[in-house]
């Protein structure tokens, strides 16, 4: 058995790029030791900012060498009249490196090639790993990436060493320059940077001697029971916040917790107002009281130790309440007025070239709102909220507490509507139009809210792709991907019954009428909803939907997001707990698929068996579909004639002469085909 590890030594790296790096390094060491059927015992993948770490425990090399059979021209061109070996042949032979005599002839669906049988080569591990290892690092993917000292190498930040360790030996590659060996770095102002690592097992032990915590579940520990306790030492408790707790782990290779006062004073100013600038500006951790309500403290999580901790203290403190006097600023002089006397202001805001100012898409907004009402059939009562948040949806991006704290787009939208009179409805639904942030976030719980947080998201996925601007490979500069993902869900959550076709088409006319953009309608259209189609698919593949099903679902023209869902759901239990009955369903489809016809007549039919097939596909009851569970009965109504329909086509031959007859048959398998095609297309589904 054998240990590797590799340390990949680099600067900072950010904090949002770990977890798909690790996943990436894991993933890619899998299927190298796969591909060289190599076992193992466990991957360990840990990181720290300037450290990933790969731990290859107990792997076993393959000293068993398979024979593998190659397979090269068919004999009838491997050989000429006078039975010689052709070019054909002896180029094969020469690129597996046999002679004639190693020839052996093999029949394969009912025709004769040479084949070549040749042991595989057995590489060990130290040889695997030195002609991979760096191709691997290489191969990492990065939102953005970048060159150094002219290295063919591209990465997130640049590498400055490699550890490279099996069996407690140094294992030498080349990383065109960059040092590969035993030598690691401790903390960066704490620790050594020269560390020796003599054996694997002392590794994370010299680490930590040197302020380094590799493992991410021991910071966080650390972390954690920091927050905990300094919270409880002031009367309260640390805000919650998972994603900013993912992230101070990630950036710290050393935690200390410590724990700041600010001035009771700012706490008069709107809680988002404070807490922005502490969690997403400085990284700190807010404090509430028993009432779930600000107290006038801070924790934050130094990379280090507690050495001269009360200076850290009070420079951090001044960096904060540098941030909350312009917050305070800027929140008077906004407040000062009323939020609708912002919305002039929006024609001087461009939305994007091509696609007018800020003050068009308000007006879109206002116009696709009340329409997204009537076809969501949600009633009159919620239009006049939806038109008015619509309205003033945009306003607060205007203010001087947005311009500063872009973070605060929405938030503050609500804050200032609620300051100038609007009512909860409107100020709840200025707030929402931007749920969900991201895939996990909360979504819009407001009918208003939905409304316009759907609009908001049509309107600039269509205008984009109006004018072309389409997201391709890992460009998606506007976040149209997550726009289009938020729209699912909010569907889905909400089990929103509507044809995202039509919701698109009312989005592109509104931007005919509104903007008088000229475009290809039919081609955005198409583009469009492949587009959302197909960020539909990655979510059911997500949530763990098999591939086959998902797009023998969402490849056809049905363009209901929630009926989708529904049919993937209902399709996958079905399969699941019929998978052997598949083949009735494929038979029936594949003997109606080249055929149009549609009419039976009771008159045509010629045997007992055939009419008693009639009797069944005929008294099937018809299924109205509102849920996953219908059109899982009506997948279980077409498979309950399989026992009389296997009979029937055992026995009866469909394709015959007479031509009303065979079309008459072929018009009842087709009432099943058709039954079968409403809900998903069975020539995707894989056996």
């Amino acid at each position: 058995m054998h240990n590797y590890l590799l340390e990949i030594g680099v600067e900072e790296i950010p904090s949002d790029y770990v977890k798909n790096t690790k996943t990436q390094l894991r993933d890619k060491f899998e299927k190298l030791l796969s591909e060289n059927k190599l076992s193992y015992e466990e991957i360990e993948i840990e990181s720290t900012p300037r450290r990933f770490m790969v731990l290859l425990k107990n792997v076993a090399e393959n000293t068993q060498a398979e024979t593998i059979s190659v397979r090269g021209p068919s004999a009838k061109i491997a050989y000429d009249e006078d039975n010689n070996p052709s070019r054909a042949l002896l180029g094969f032979l020469k690129g597996q490196k046999a002679e004639l005599s190693d020839v052996i002839i093999k029949e394969q669906k009912g025709e004769d090639y040479i084949f070549v049988e040749k042991k595989e080569e057995i590489k060990s591990l130290e040889e695997i790993l030195k002609e991979n290892v760096y191709e691997i690092v290489k191969s990492i993917s990065f939102p953005r990436s970048m060159r150094w000292g002219g290295k063919s190498i591209r990465w997130a930040r640049p590498i400055r060493w490699f550890v490279s360790i099996l069996d407690d030996e140094i294992l030498d590659f080349d990383a065109e320059g960059i040092d590969v060996g035993n030598i690691t770095k401790g903390h960066r102002s704490l620790g050594s940077d020269r560390i020796v690592i003599d054996t694997i097992s002392e590794y994370e032990e010299k680490l930590k001697e040197n302020y380094v915590i590799l493992r991410d579940k021991d910071r966080r520990d650390i972390i954690v029971k920091g927050l905990n306790s300094l919270s409880s030492q002031v009367g309260g408790e640390y805000m919650k916040d998972e994603d900013l707790l993912d992230e101070v782990v990630d950036i710290v290779e050393y935690p200390t917790v410590l724990v700041g006062e600010i001035d009771p004073a700012y706490l008069e100013l709107p809680r988002e107002v404070i807490t922005t600038p502490m969690k997403d500006h400085q990284r700190y951790f807010p404090i509430l009281d028993d009432k779930k309500k600000l107290l006038p403290y801070f924790l934050l999580v130094r990379n280090g130790d507690d050495y001269e901790s009360q200076n850290v203290i009070e420079g951090n403190k001044k960096v904060l309440v540098a941030r909350l006097e312009d917050a305070k600023f800027f929140y008077d002089l906004d407040a000062a007025e009323n939020l609708e006397s912002y919305v002039k202001d929006l024609d001087n805001l461009v939305f994007f070239e091509g696609l007018g100012d800020m003050g068009q898409k308000t007006k879109r907004l206002v116009d696709l709102t009340l329409r997204y009402q009537k076809e969501l059939s949600l009633g009159d009562d919620i239009a006049e909220d939806a038109k008015r948040a619509a309205y003033l949806s945009k306003a607060d991006l205007v203010t001087r507490m947005v311009v500063e704290f872009t973070e605060l787009q929405g938030t503050m939208g609500a804050i200032y509507a609620l300051n100038s009179g609007e009512n909860q409805r409107v100020a709840t639904a200025i707030k929402e139009q931007y749920l969900p942030k991201n895939q996990n976030s909360e979504t819009p719980k407001s009918v208003a809210g939905i409304l316009l947080a759907i609009a908001d998201k049509m309107d600039s996925i269509v205008g984009l792709y109006a004018i072309e601007n389409y997201v391709t490979g890992s460009r998606d500069p506007f976040g149209l991907r997550r726009a289009a993902l938020g729209i699912i869900n909010i569907i889905l959550e909400n089990g929103i019954d509507v044809d995202i076709k039509k919701l698109i088409s009312e989005a592109l006319l509104v931007y005919t009428e509104t903007n008088a953009l000229a475009f290809d309608y039919d081609k955005t259209m198409k583009e469009t909803l492949s587009f959302i189609k197909d960020r539909l698919k990655n979510k059911l593949l997500d949530d763990g939907y098999r591939y086959d099903i998902v797009n023998s679902v969402v490849n056809t023209d049905f363009t209901n997001i929630l009926r989708m869902s529904e049919k993937v759901k209902a399709l996958s239990e079905f399969i699941e707990e019929n998978d052997d009955s598949l083949s009735y369903l494929i038979r029936i489809n594949n003997l109606a698929k080249v055929s149009q016809a549609r009419e039976i007549r009771e008159d045509l039919l010629e045997t007992d068996l055939e009419r008693k097939f009639y009797e069944e596909i005929t008294s099937l009851e018809e299924v109205g579909f509102s849920s996953s569970a219908d059109y899982k009965k009506e997948l279980e109504n077409i498979q309950a004639t399989s026992l009389v329909g296997n009979d029937y086509l055992d026995n009866t031959m469909i394709n015959v002469d007479n031509e009303e007859v065979k079309n008459n048959r072929l018009a009842m398998l087709n009432s099943l085909k058709e039954r079968m095609a409403k809900i998903f297309d069975i020539s995707e589904i894989v056996r």
